[in-house]
Order: C-alpha cells, then structure tokens, then sequence
C-alpha cells in the first residue's frame, strides 16, 4: 500500500514532531510513504476565527478556496494530490479542512482539535480518551518518532567509546511553563536529590537542560551536583548540544519535568522507564485536556512520578524494568493501519466518510 502524506506544518516543532511521529509509525508498519510538508501560516487575527468557523460549515468550494486566500499563506503548494492530510495544532485547522475539500481526501488530527469541531476531521489520534464525534484512536502519550533501534544508533554514533557504566540514569530538564512553576525549593531538592541517588544507588547521570531552563538554574547544577557522578552535563542555553537520544541509549532509567510531556513521550518510547519530577504548586485548568493528560500519564504502563523537592526520599517501584512492558506506540499501529485503509477506499469511491 502506498500513500502520498502531506503534512501540515504550522510552525510549531511540537506539533510537526507529531505529525511526523505518525508518519514514521506507518513507516514502520511497510507502507510506502511519499511525503510532502508544506508550511503554513495563519495570518488571520484571532477576533475573526470564530466567523470563519462558521463560514466553514458552508460546503461551497469558492467560499472555501476564498476562506483559504484570507485566513492562510502556504510557502509552496503540493508537490502531489495528497491522499492523506496529517496535521498537528490550531493554526493549521482551516487549511486542513479546506484542502480536504478540494483534493477529496481523508485528513488526520494529532492531538485534541478543540475550539475545532470534530467532523472537521476523519481520525482524531489523541493521547487522552475524549468521546469524539468522529472516528478517534487514543495514543496514551504524545507520538513521536522515537524508537528504541533509532536510539541505539544514535547511542552507537554518540558514544564511540562505549556507554556510560551502569547504572547510568538521564535527567531531562524543562522549565516554567503556564501550569508548571519551580519554586526555589523544587530546583534546590533536584540538585540534592540526584546526589543523594548517586550515593544510595551508585547511579552515574547524564543530564540535560533545555531552551526553558532558568539561566540561574542551570548555575545552581553546575554548582551543585557531584560531579564525578555526572557523566555528560549538558547546560542548552551555554551549549546548544541536541543530545536526547544519545542520552537515552546510555540511560536505564529517565527522569523528566513534568513540564515537558514530550520529553517524557520520547523516553518511553525508547523502552526506558519514566519517572516524572513535578512542582509543588500546580495550576491546571479544571477539565482541560492538558490536566487529562498530567492526571493520566503517570497510570502509563513504565511510569512513575516523584515531587521534585522530595527526590533525596525517591526509590523507583522497580529498579530493572521489562522494556516489553512499557507503553509503546506500534500498539496503536493495527488500528491505524485499519483506519487509514477504510478512509483512503471511501474517499476513493467518493462514499461519506
């Protein structure tokens, strides 16, 4: 079975991450994939989005060519009549509607389309269970490309001269964000917390900041940490050094800032445990999707989860965990794989989707 993909970017790496992350899923599967990605900007102010909305409910093909003119500005048009549409975010929404219409063709969601409706979509991939009124598939993390064979390589390429001693864990570092705030005191129990761990476990580290990271605190690890526990230091707003997946391969276990549920996805993905280090004050809005996922995330098959300012006390529930037993997203892959067969032949026969 071969598709031709178009991927919507809307200039988000998060969200194109996704996007791709499914791509390389059904890449996996043995589809063959000719993919096309094109950028698109939204340039229409946000006061104006519910009207087009609702001017998108009109299924008239100059009004929607005319809505694409005013509301988005692709940076080239398809190489290719896409079969599929795959995109990730808000901004993207309208220009997936609207080339759905005129290619005739079946289109993906990655992630949660509200304030969108639903029916804008025919497959709906979140990572939390919501009752769609579309045809949805539920990842449990945030998808990814991440594999445990693209990691090894990445690990073989980045330690040449063999991996770090075991155990060796990895600490991947965000920041504040809307509903994550660090406290002094959760930075402060962090740098204590990994040297009481090395000294209980004889665990070695590979740590990494990230753009998010607080300039202070990457001082106070650079201060702090025991270094001869330290592996590899990697402080991103100094040095810029993309080490994710070599650190990975290097790593038994991950442990990650809440804030940063990507990161997490990334880790579990490459069949290592996650252990999860969150804030003491938390701010999530009630029924929100994002407070579904924080709530649901640590229920995942192979993670944990750990106050920050309380990692001195942390022991994981299982020390050697079974990387068959953590969550992966080729579950999914079955399904998917029907889905996408069923849309691609009805759109083909011209039948409602």
């Amino acid at each position: 079975m071969a598709l031709n993909i178009l991927i919507l970017d809307e200039g988000s790496p998060g969200h194109c991450a996704q996007s791709e992350g499914i791509v390389a899923l059904l890449e996996r599967q043995g589809l063959e994939i000719r993919r096309d990605k094109i950028r698109v900007r939204n340039r229409l102010p946000g006061v104006l989005r519910g009207l087009m909305r609702k001017l998108m409910a009109i299924p008239s093909y100059w009004l929607n060519e005319g809505c694409l003119r005013l509301c988005c500005q692709f940076e080239a048009d398809p190489v290719q009549r896409p079969d599929l549409i795959i995109s990730s975010g808000g901004k993207s929404a309208f220009a997936s509607l609207i080339l759905k219409r005129r290619y005739g063709t079946a289109n993906i969601f990655v992630g949660v389309p509200e304030p969108f409706p639903d029916r804008w979509f025919d497959l709906i991939i979140s990572p939390v269970a919501r009752a769609f009124r579309t045809r949805s598939l539920v990842s449990g993390l945030i998808p990814n490309s991440v594999t445990p064979e693209r990691v090894a390589s990445a690990g073989a390429e980045y330690w040449q001269q063999g991996l770090p001693p075991q155990p060796c864990w990895a600490l991947l570092i965000g920041g504040d964000s809307k509903s994550h705030r660090y406290s002094e005191r959760d930075w402060e129990g962090l740098v204590s917390g990994v040297n009481a761990l090395s000294a209980r476990f004889g665990v070695c580290w590979l740590i990494t900041t990230s753009r998010r990271t607080p300039e202070a605190v990457e001082a106070m690890l650079e201060a702090g940490l025991n270094r001869q526990a330290v592996v590899d230091l990697v402080l991103y707003n100094r040095e810029p050094r993309r080490v994710m997946q070599p650190f990975l391969a290097g790593a038994q276990r991950v442990l990650v800032s809440q804030d940063s549920l990507t990161m997490a996805s990334e880790a579990l993905c490459s069949a290592r445990p996650v252990t999860l280090l969150t804030p003491e004050v938390l701010k999530l809005d009630p029924g929100s999707f994002f407070e579904e996922m924080i709530e649901g995330f640590p229920h995942l098959p192979g993670v944990e989860r750990c106050a920050m300012a309380q990692l001195n006390d942390y022991s994981p529930e299982q020390v050697d965990s079974d990387p068959g037993a953590i969550l992966s997203l080729d579950r999914m892959a079955p399904e998917l794989l029907s889905s996408i067969q069923q849309l691609t032949e009805a759109c083909s026969r011209r039948l409602p989707l």
